[in-house]
């Protein structure tokens, strides 16, 4: 596997989307000024009790978090042969951000009463995200590791046992 396949670029380019995103919230967060929302009250989103987990913006956690998923996806095309305890990591780090948006997102609808599109961006960014990292995480489970190889031997096919 000296080359990685397109899901992990997916993943970069996912990444990349969050850190605009967050990025964005985190500037909004220190300067309200600066807020847009086309769709929904992201000001009273942003306003919320919610928003801030002991003086910290949410928005700044979410950047952070973004950005450990392309540190480790930038890691995973330097040292390839790593590729699966990388890709557990990231596959973690999305499954974490996955379940704290879902709770930011019950926050929105049911306490809050109040939708920001940028919240709802960057929950489709980090679920979309979480959904690539499994599915690579799966497809680079399913590869045999290169050093159980011989030298020049092609990969061995997979059998499919039967089960009587």
């Amino acid at each position: 596997m000296n080359r990685l396949p397109r899901w992990s670029l997916t993943s970069a380019v996912l990444a990349l989307a969050g850190i605009g995103v967050a990025g964005y919230l985190t500037v909004v967060a220190y300067d309200q000024s600066l807020l847009v929302c086309g769709l929904g009250d992201c000001s009273t989103v942003q306003n919320s009790p919610y928003a801030k987990i002991a003086g910290v913006p949410i928005a700044l956690l979410g950047l952070l978090m973004y950005l450990a998923l392309f540190a480790v996806s930038l890691a995973r095309w330097r040292w390839w042969r790593q590729a699966d305890v990388l890709t557990s990591a990231n596959a973690g780090i999305a499954l974490a951000g996955t379940l704290y948006s879902g709770y930011l997102t019950y926050l929105e609808l049911f306490v809050i009463n109040a939708i920001c599109q940028w919240c709802v961006a960057s929950a489709v960014l980090v679920t979309a995200l979480f959904l690539v990292e499994s599915w690579g995480l799966r497809q680079v489970l399913r590869e045999e590791p290169v050093s159980d190889r011989g030298v020049g031997s092609p990969p061995r096919a997979h059998r499919r046992q039967s089960v009587l």
